[in-house]
């Protein structure tokens, strides 16, 4: 009996020191905690910037994303733009200068009846963002980091006068923040953004998962490549068109909330022109307000872009994208960043005046650099007309790079950024449009996304 426990008491020593030895290799392993994740392969510039095709007719309309059609989540659905937001929206575009502020010459926004609709207005394009107002250090250090999503969102209506893409865009913007730090010294009332991150890596997974799913074909049983230059999306064209955008519509839902939202712009005419650009904040007690321009005098919100007037751009802006990095500007601070300690170029600069085209490439070289030039030091007008003028100027040596040709814009009155473009000029159906500055931001965005969030 003893040699066989003996020979019992080995079993369990060996059987003790293969097991401990199994566990040590499952853990080196991993197969303890089954399969490691499969790591996201780098996001491109088409998976973040997300360009609609302009529909031609009423048969394309289903292939987009009906603003009216955006509902929050399961858990509160309620539509992303409220008619009472959509109501300030408008009301703000008609008339956002507020009450004594002195005549600029601005010509107000006129929208059609049709447009004064929520169901006139679709999705044109889509921005996700991990830091506004830009991602550089210098910027941060002053602003903090506000992620968002952009909708872009332009009326198409079908009346007496037919199929029509209006020349009026508009921008929905989306913010994922946690409390923010106090503001810098003279910066009041706005304080420095502090991102949640968690919720947009949540965004993030979410874009690579799409995109991974349009490579193997599971959208209308094709496979698509988002890689290479910006343009209109590959995934809504073609086969893969309506699947992609149901996705692409669950994913919004999925993320955004009425709540979130809480900065808007607009852009319109007075028809058939000029331009009239209005951006607006939401602020305590007084709601959705028109916000006066960071670089105009403090008191004005509009800015104008005219080809009859003989002064093309009102008012005439002053900029401070040449100084170092500030988070003093004219919207909503008292008192004001003083004209006087600004410096900067805009593209009133030669727009309004004989320059050289050598000027012109220095001048649109500051503006569409996202690390000197953002929505508080460079005003609207600038920042809308940076590619089409110097292309229509034939401006040696410009280039726009990480854009392909087709949707770059083709006259030089095309103030669309990142949408639709129709011409009153030329007619012809609305042209896709992409610019230099949203190609100089979306390559920030791809790098800081790939860096610093993806797999994390």
């Amino acid at each position: 009996m003893a040699k066989v426990e003996r020979c019992r008491l080995k079993l369990r020593r060996l059987f003790t020191r293969l097991s401990a030895a199994g566990l040590m290799f499952a853990i080196a392993s991993g197969a303890e905690a089954g399969p490691a994740p499969t790591a996201s392969k780098p996001l491109s510039a088409n998976d973040v910037s997300i360009l609609f095709p302009a529909p031609r007719s009423p048969a394309d309309l289903v292939n987009l994303i009906a603003v009216s059609d955006l509902v929050g989540p399961a858990t509160a659905p309620q539509r992303l733009f409220s008619d009472e937001d959509f109501a300030r929206f408008v009301a703000n575009a008609e008339n956002p200068e507020r009450p004594g502020a002195p005549d600029a010459g601005t010509r107000r926004i006129a929208l059609p009846n049709a447009v004064k609709k929520i169901d006139a207005w679709f999705v044109a394009g889509i921005r996700i963002d991990p830091g506004a107002p830009g991602l550089s250090a210098d910027v941060i250090a002053q602003f903090g980091r506000q992620p968002q999503i952009r909708l872009i969102i332009q009326p198409v209506t079908n009346g007496p006068d037919g199929f029509k893409v209006h020349d009026t865009a508009g921008h929905l913007i989306f913010s994922f923040n946690l409390d923010p730090d106090p503001p810098l010294d003279g910066c009041a009332p706005f304080p420095r953004f502090k991102p949640d991150d968690e919720a947009f890596k949540a965004i993030v997974r979410d874009v690579a998962s799409l995109r991974d799913q349009l490579a193997a074909g599971k959208f209308g049983n094709v496979k698509v490549s988002t890689a290479g230059s910006m343009n209109v999306h590959p995934g809504l064209v073609g086969a893969s068109a309506k699947p992609f955008r149901d996705a692409v519509k669950a994913l919004l839902e999925k993320h955004l909330s009425s709540q979130r939202l809480n900065t808007m712009a607009i852009m319109g005419i007075s028809p058939p022109e000029p331009w009239v650009f209005v951006s607006m904040l939401r602020v305590p007690q007084a709601g959705l307000i028109a916000v006066p321009g960071p670089t105009l005098d403090g008191l004005h919100a509009a800015q104008m872009f005219s080809i009859l007037s003989g002064t093309h751009v009102v008012p005439r802006p002053v900029t401070n994208n040449q100084n170092p990095m500030t988070c003093r500007h004219a919207a909503l601070q008292t008192p004001p960043l003083p004209t006087a300690d600004r410096k900067g170029v805009s593209t009133a600069d030669f727009i309004d005046a004989n320059v050289p085209n050598s000027r012109v490439l220095e001048i649109v070289n500051i503006i569409a650099d996202p690390k000197k030039s953002h929505f508080f030091n460079t005003d609207c007008v600038s920042c809308h007309t940076e590619t089409a003028q110097p292309l229509a100027r034939k401006v040696q040596n410009f280039a726009v790079p990480g854009v392909n040709p087709a949707v770059l814009p083709k006259e030089n009155w095309n103030v669309r950024n990142f949408g639709w473009f129709p011409s009153f000029f030329h007619g012809g159906a609305a042209a896709a449009t992409i610019t230099r500055r949203a190609a100089a931001e979306t390559a920030d965005v791809v790098a800081f996304i790939n860096s610093q969030l993806l797999n994390k």
